[in-house]
């Protein structure tokens, strides 16, 4: 399955009327120079194993549910490579959905907004709201691993 997404940084929290909002704790298994990352998440009650493959714009994602305790077994291996943030979710007055990421622990004071598009066209297409700061979909320090593992960029 392909994943066809934007990523952009916030200077801050939006002052806006959020949907949804979720915990989530993801580590990754594989380093950032890997070229396949591999990644756990618990997200609220669910738990997951993802793999993705690519950089920017659009990457080969696989995602596969896990139960809990294969997750509590697998979780040591992500040890000095994981995130802690809450997910909110908004929609946006162009339809699309936005997903706000607000980091916690090392990474605190972070947020970045992704927006999934059907394809490449609307993600072309796309022109985000003002509260939107800079795009940095191709900017690979801003991917959640190398956060993970690199804190946050200078």
């Amino acid at each position: 399955m392909k994943e066809i997404e934007r990523k952009f940084l916030l200077p801050k929290m939006p002052e806006i009327v959020l949907q949804s909002t979720t915990c989530i704790r993801q580590g990754y298994i594989s380093k950032s120079r890997d070229s396949v990352e591999i990644r756990l998440r618990q997200k609220g009650d669910a738990f997951f194993m993802t793999f993705k493959r690519g950089q920017g714009l659009i990457r080969d994602e696989a995602e596969i549910r896990i139960d809990e305790a294969d997750f509590n077994y697998l979780w040591p291996l992500t040890q000095g490579r994981q995130v802690e943030k809450q997910r909110s979710k908004v929609v946006l007055d162009s339809g699309f959905t936005a997903e706000i990421d607000e980091f916690s622990g090392a990474l605190a004071g972070l947020f970045l907004c992704e927006v999934e598009f059907g394809d490449q066209e609307q993600a072309g297409a796309f022109v985000p709201p003002q509260w939107f700061g800079a795009e940095v979909t191709e900017d690979a320090q801003y991917k959640n691993k190398s956060l993970a593992e690199n804190g946050i960029p200078d």
